[in-house]
């Protein structure tokens, strides 16, 4: 039983400091999760949509879709989660438009057509360069940023720096470190890279905020949303728990739907 023990305390030394040495390389790995397209790729959405291409920086190219509506309210401007490219996310954000806005997706650098690689501050740059060509571009009353997952840390990011109309987040986290740590306690042994930290983005914030969170989230568990609800200002902020939701259904469920609705239709 001793040696037994021995053997075991041992091999939990080496993984614990496997991760110690190798941890940020693992973590980037499993946070960003791109699918690259080819260049000559042609998106196939039910609505139709403009194609796009910004230089945010040398020999970064950000793909990105506007999704047109008649006499938009405003613009949504799309953050999506940290898995595929626009061919999927494009069809998923595209449904916002429904509620008379036009809707641009964004795929960050590394992800489908854009070029570059991924990383935190790479991300946080091209949203900041994106959104402030776009801006000069068109002439909308109303922007609208949406951050969905991963997301949701960029959202929350641009809307630090340039205050939104409105903000939704679904399925956030607190700030990536702390939920890194909620799964991965020997992050907090080495320095941290990918950090995102939504809560301080947000601090001060004077704009409305919709957060959307399932109860059986577990990717990001509902508690990171609720942690981050309760970090804000709560006259802005309005957190929704939709029972039984999980990090990919959401939008199966009409609270999800009534929700964003009213949020966007609220003066």
């Amino acid at each position: 039983m001793l040696k037994a023990i021995k053997i075991g305390g041992s091999a939990c030394i080496i993984i614990a400091l496997i991760l110690v040495f190798f941890g940020n390389k693992i973590i980037e790995n499993i946070i960003f999760r791109p699918i690259k397209l080819a260049p000559s790729h042609i998106f196939n959405f039910e609505k139709q949509f403009e194609e796009f291409n910004v230089q945010t920086e040398p020999d970064v190219n950000i793909n990105f879709v506007r999704f047109k509506t008649a006499n938009p309210k405003g613009a949504i401007l799309y953050f999506h989660g940290n898995k595929d490219n626009l061919q999927r996310w494009g069809g998923i954000a595209s449904e916002l438009g429904d509620y008379g806005y036009d809707v641009f997706v964004i795929d960050y650098r590394g992800y489908g057509k854009s070029t570059g690689t991924p990383s935190e501050s790479g991300m946080l740059k091209d949203a900041k360069v994106i959104f402030e060509h776009l801006n000069k571009k068109y002439a909308y009353q109303n922007w609208i940023f949406y951050g969905r997952s991963l997301g949701s840390g960029v959202a929350a990011y641009l809307a630090s720096i340039h205050a939104p109309y409105k903000l939704i987040l679904e399925t956030p986290y607190y700030s990536m470190e702390d939920l890194i740590t909620y799964y991965y306690y020997p992050y907090r042994w080495h320095q941290n890279k990918i950090c995102f930290p939504t809560n301080k983005y947000l601090a001060g914030n004077l704009f409305p905020v919709l957060i959307l969170h399932g109860t059986d989230d577990r990717v990001i568990p509902n508690e990171q949303g609720k942690k981050l609800f309760l970090s804000l200002g709560r006259e802005r902020v309005k957190m929704i728990h939709i029972k039984h939701g999980n990090h990919h259904n959401l939008s199966d469920f009409s609270e999800y739907w009534f929700a964003i609705e009213s949020f966007l239709s609220k003066k």
